[in-house]
């Protein structure tokens, strides 16, 4: 029986590691994709406003 509260718990963890990670990795993609944004926007306002 205490092998299988064990699973359980192991199957648990994974879970909410899974849940986690997807949440970091969605912040993460959502900031670079801003900051590629604001590159562009400056890149484009060097160019064309400081000429």
């Amino acid at each position: 029986m205490e092998s299988n509260s064990f699973y359980v718990i192991a199957l648990i963890v994974i879970v909410i590691t899974v849940i986690l990670l997807k949440k970091v990795v969605s912040c993460l993609i959502k900031s670079v994709v801003m900051i590629v944004v604001i590159a562009i926007l400056a890149f484009i306002y060097y160019t064309y406003f400081m000429t």
